[in-house]
């Protein structure tokens, strides 16, 4: 499928499309709006770093430190201290999914996002965490001077200690005393040090508006995303049901290629297909408005769709009656008649075409003495052409005397030799498949067929269901 029928089969079906689209955005907006509110609060805070303070850190260690406290923000210790600041009666490990904390774009900055029931809810648990990630940060600084500290102040006990028990003028006290001055110094270089904390820049505010759901919002992204999905879906089941089915039965086949169907061919016993032969046999002795005909070309659109079959079977089915019939193979270019009745290839119809006598490229195959079957003969160059010609007509008008001409052709959605025969032969007979044959390509070449003059009087359905037995007589 190319896009031009892609776009024109979207335009075609649009309204049905849009149907559908606008039945799932009606279900998503139904389906948001009975679920419960929720609300946002937000507050931001300002990451200060001690080293920074003192020019001693990079604009890549603010980063850092402020990505290190966003996580601080959402760990279990500091989320559950949240909740509890915020006096809300919830469980603390519901807060894990209700708390978020980000950095601001690429700076120093901190967001703190909570969610709730109720803009009170929201806010309060922002709040809360807040607090907590303010104290945790303050926590852990006092932490770290205390460990840092505790030693000197170790050190200086001991020096005390060791001094006040030196005897008077001792020379020792010298270096005791400059080793005690600078633990001291020591410890007040390290409590005098700048500490990294928080201040809150913003304090926690709630929108008024829930952030979820949303069925308005949700509802047009669900009609536009749905009218997409639904439309190439129905691209796909249009390209994909090109195909016959076996059980579509007449009704369904004659709307599609316009024609009747004059047999179904099914897939079942030998007995159901004699059986199906004897009724386009009859179908085509009383054809309405166009006579008995008596040349008939048996024409389908793709290979393997069973024209050759069908040509077979009608050629004995009428024969069975004692009247004469002749079976013609016009496929010249992979013809087949030849094998399937065990009769010899050459010389044949590409021979009469040049001249050779008719009657002595007549075979018989054993099944009727009323069956002549003239094979294809050798290959030609042009079939089209040769067939094509005034060469062919003068082929059937010497079987005149002959009941009724079968004349097999090549796939007609292929070839233009189909059409050559069939605009010279009385009657046109359309064999499709179930299996094989897709709609575009019969109508396609129906409509070919009949703008070069071709009768087709009807179609025989290859392949079809078959029907469930049933018993005439009673048991």
């Amino acid at each position: 499928m190319d896009v031009a029928e892609h776009l024109r089969t979207i335009l075609q079906n649009w309204w049905r499309i849009l149907i559908v689209s606008v039945l799932v955005a009606a279900t998503v907006y139904a389906v948001d709006a009975s679920r419960a509110k929720t609300y946002s609060a937000k507050a931001d805070l300002q990451v200060i770093s001690g080293r920074a303070s003192i020019g001693q850190a990079t604009t890549d260690d603010t980063n850092f430190l402020t990505q290190t406290y966003a996580q601080l923000g959402e760990s279990v210790p500091v989320v559950f201290q949240a909740v509890k600041e915020s006096g809300l009666k919830i469980d603390p490990s519901a807060g894990l999914g209700r708390i978020s904390v980000s950095q601001i774009g690429n700076i120093a900055f901190l967001r703190v996002t909570a969610t709730g029931p109720s803009p009170a809810a929201a806010r309060a648990l922002a709040r809360g965490a807040t607090i907590a990630l303010t104290s945790a940060v303050e926590d852990q600084q006092n932490t770290s001077t205390l460990a840092d500290i505790a030693p000197l102040n170790a050190q200086i006990d001991q020096l005390t200690k060791q001094l006040a028990s030196l005897p008077p003028g001792s020379p020792a006290a010298g270096s005791l005393n400059n080793a005690l001055q600078a633990a001291q110094t020591a410890l007040y270089n390290r409590e005098a040090q700048p500490r990294n904390r928080i201040i809150v820049a913003s304090p926690a505010v709630a929108s008024s508006t829930p952030v979820s759901p949303r069925p308005t919002t949700d509802a047009l992204l669900a009609l536009v995303v749905s009218f997409v999905v639904i439309a190439e879906l129905w691209v796909v089941a249009r390209a994909v049901g090109d195909r016959f089915s076996a059980s579509d039965d007449s009704a369904d086949i004659m709307k599609v290629v316009g024609l009747p169907v004059l047999a179904r061919i099914p897939k079942g016993s030998d007995a159901d297909t004699i059986e199906a032969f004897r009724i386009l046999r009859t179908n085509l002795m009383f054809l309405e408005g166009a006579g008995k005909p008596r040349t008939l070309a048996i024409v389908s659109a793709n290979p393997d769709a069973g024209k050759t079959f069908v040509a077979i079977h009608l050629a004995e089915s009428a024969a069975a009656l004692d009247e004469k019939v002749v079976l013609v193979d016009a496929d010249l270019r992979k013809p087949a008649i030849h094998e399937r009745t065990g009769v010899v290839r050459a010389p044949g119809l590409s021979a009469v075409l040049q001249g050779a006598d008719i009657a002595s490229a007549l075979r018989r195959n054993g099944s009727s003495p009323f069956l002549r079957i003239l094979p294809s003969g050798t290959p030609v160059s042009d079939p089209s052409g040769v067939l094509g010609a005034r060469a062919f007509r003068s082929v059937l008008d010497a079987l005149r005397a002959v009941r009724l001409v079968v004349v097999d052709t090549p796939p007609g959605a292929l070839f233009a030799d189909a059409m050559a025969v069939a605009s010279q032969c009385d009657a046109t007979v359309f064999v499709l498949d179930t299996k094989t044959s897709r709609k575009r390509a019969v109508r396609s070449t129906i409509e070919s067929l009949e703008r070069g003059g071709a009768n087709i009087v009807g179609v025989v359905v290859n392949r079809a269901s078959t029907p469930r037995p049933t018993s005439y007589y009673g048991s």
